[in-house]
């Protein structure tokens, strides 16, 4: 029980170390850096061997450890085509900024910048074209998603002051036939997000193990975007499952004299029909002259 006034000082923890089956990654997660100009020559083909060689040559110049490297090209027949190649590091997010800088590796200082995962379905948020993402958009000024104007999605208004919808104090498209949608992307009567644009690159074949669903079509996803900024992209779906017939077609029988049903057999020709089996005689008792 404990006695009033009293102060207990709390039970020490007794540290137990790191978890030998368990590795813990903190938030927030690691930065990929690319590392441009490696001469291939002098690199180990191995990505096993790619990662110790590349710790050890930054260690040496900048003092701050590296989690992993990769080769930004996996396939290596291509890179055997090629003199140089870059590759894919990941730090702490402590050490991006010593390391953007730039880095000597074999006696040359490389180039380090982001890295940004994109594919050719992935759609730039500031000039709304696929192919990068707007980290590496190539345009110096933001084209809106719904007139292919010079401005952002935020900054588009209808011309009409009277619009039915509004549209003249925030953005909405297809407000009214004072303010017609235009894709950048195809010239048709769209926003840039629409997910039937002719455009629009194809998805990647399916694999083996099956593929996600199909996008819906129908409505454009950015007549249910939020009107502070832009529309959310739609990640690249795959084609949908195929279609296949479990159904399997009856075969007609083979074309050749005719049996009468339940004749045959799957081994061999027709079976003998079975002749019905003899009634049993009457039972009659015999009496013999004695006891009559």
């Amino acid at each position: 029980m404990p006695i009033k006034g009293a102060w207990f000082r709390p039970r020490d923890r007794t540290p137990v170390g790191e978890n030998p089956w368990c590795t813990l990654v903190l938030a927030p997660t690691a930065v990929q850096l690319a590392v441009h100009g490696l001469p291939l020559r002098f690199l180990p083909q191995d990505e096993e061997e790619l990662f110790p060689y590349l710790r050890q040559a930054i260690l040496n110049h900048k003092a701050t450890p590296i989690l992993s490297a990769r080769y930004l090209n996996p396939s290596r027949d291509s890179r055997e085509t090629k003199r140089a190649t870059s590759v894919v590091i990941t730090v702490d997010p402590h050490n991006v900024q010593a390391l953007t800088s730039g880095v000597v590796i074999l006696s040359q200082k490389r180039k380090v910048e982001l890295a940004f995962s994109s594919s050719k379905t992935s759609e730039c948020k500031n000039c709304w074209r696929y192919g990068h993402t707007h980290q590496r958009c190539p345009a110096t000024h933001p084209t809106c998603p719904i007139c292919e104007l010079h401005h952002t999605r935020a900054a588009h208004r209808c011309q009409n002051p009277t619009c039915s919808r509004s549209g003249d104090n925030k953005p909405v498209p297809s407000c009214c036939p004072t303010s017609p949608p235009l894709c950048c992307n195809c010239g048709d009567d769209h926003t840039a997000t629409f997910r039937e644009c002719p455009a629009r690159p194809p998805p990647s074949v399916p694999s083996r193990t099956g593929s996600p669903a199909p996008a819906p079509t129908g409505q454009d996803p950015m007549d249910l975007a939020v009107d502070a900024g832009p529309a959310p992209t739609t990640p690249p779906t795959g084609k949908g499952p195929l279609e296949v017939d479990l159904v399997t077609p009856r075969q007609p029988p083979p074309a050749g004299p005719s049996t009468p049903p339940g004749t045959t057999h799957g081994f061999g020709g027709p079976l003998p029909l079975e002749e019905p089996s003899p009634s049993p005689a009457p039972f009659t008792r015999r009496v013999r002259p004695g006891n009559a």
